[in-house]
């Protein structure tokens, strides 16, 4: 076996696939032996994930490196490559790339896990001793798509698919993997596009859902610091509550009250009205790079807002969760529920 790093260009990759960098000298991490006795399906794994389309092959490298924060998914939210086969006893190196914010690198088995960073330039090393499948996400980005595997040596059958996830015609994003939570939602059909605007206005108790039981739109990307303003369109009494209970408001019917919260923290934030969700009044926030907002921060990365060590705050920046604090206020109706 070649114990020379090299690099690995797409004639090399079991199927295309980019990004690879093959590199020594890095900073020391962790390593110890791992393996995965059941077998994985790595085509289910990367369901949703953009940049994946099939597994690159670095077979007879003593080191192998993935970049942490590369383009995908929307924004700096991907591993690239996102899938490797390497030899048992190969050393894998993450390098962040300082895109996307503050990542992690967290074995879906609990095998070994990263601090957050989001600088340039930090690396995370395990070696991988025995052969199998291992699984791995940034855990504040995993819903988002930001997800990876290893596989050590012959996995044998493996269904690896390789077909990439549908992008828009821009080429900004792709559709975010919901895990079903709009399955009951009649009035969802795709994410709309807003990033680069400041702030954005959903309406509360528009038609959908049998009733006026719905937001619209229901799901939205924006850019970080942006601000969602909910409005009241006076059809029922509704509340705005996110599931992480990172901002809620109280139960309103009267039209054109509004309820704001300022997104900063990249990643899915999903939120419901509690009386009639099971009827599918049920919304998301989407927040990633690509189009910042005039005046905003270009990026949801941990340095950017807080210093480390700061209480609750850091927590919820470390979760992938919105940490401003939601405001009421009033206002007139505004003849347009889909924007300001």
């Amino acid at each position: 076996m070649t114990t020379q790093p090299l690099h690995v260009d797409r004639r090399t990759f079991l199927a295309g696939t980019a990004g690879v960098l093959l590199s020594t000298g890095l900073a020391p991490g962790t390593a110890s032996a791992q393996s995965t006795a059941d077998p994985v399906d790595i085509a289910a794994w990367f369901e949703g994930v953009d940049n994946y389309d099939g597994v690159a092959d670095a077979t007879g490298h003593a080191e192998v490196t993935v970049a942490v924060g590369a383009e995908a998914n929307g924004g700096g939210f991907g591993f690239g490559p996102a899938a490797i086969n390497v030899d048992p006893g190969t050393t894998v190196v993450w390098e962040w790339t300082g895109e996307g914010g503050s990542h992690n690198v967290e074995a879906s088995d609990g095998s070994f896990e990263s601090e957050m960073a989001g600088d340039a330039g930090h690396t995370f090393e395990h070696a991988f001793e025995n052969e199998g499948v291992t699984t791995y996400y940034c855990m504040p980005h995993r819903a988002m798509g930001m997800k990876g595997a290893v596989l050590v040596g012959d996995v044998g059958d493996v269904d690896v698919g390789g077909a990439p996830a549908s992008s828009d015609p821009g080429g900004r994003s792709s559709e975010p993997n919901y895990e079903g939570w709009f399955d009951n939602v009649g009035n969802y059909e795709s994410t709309a596009e807003r990033r680069g605007e400041s702030t954005v206005t959903v309406s509360v108790g528009a038609p959908g859902n049998g009733g006026a039981f719905a937001f619209d739109p229901p799901a939205i990307r924006v850019s970080p610091g942006t601000t969602v303003v909910w409005e009241w369109t006076g059809s029922g009494m509704h509340s705005v509550t996110a599931t992480d209970g990172s901002f809620e408001s109280e139960m309103v019917a009267e039209a054109g009250h509004t309820f704001e919260h300022t997104f900063a923290s990249g990643g899915i934030h999903t939120y419901a009205c509690p009386p009639h969700e099971a009827l599918g009044m049920k919304g998301a926030v989407v927040v990633s790079d690509g189009g910042a907002a005039e005046g905003t921060p270009p990026s949801d990365r941990l340095g950017d807002y807080l210093t480390l060590g700061f209480g609750a705050s850091i927590v919820a920046a470390v979760l992938g969760i919105p940490y401003v604090t939601g405001k009421e206020r009033k206002r007139p109706p505004s003849p347009s529920a889909s924007g300001r």
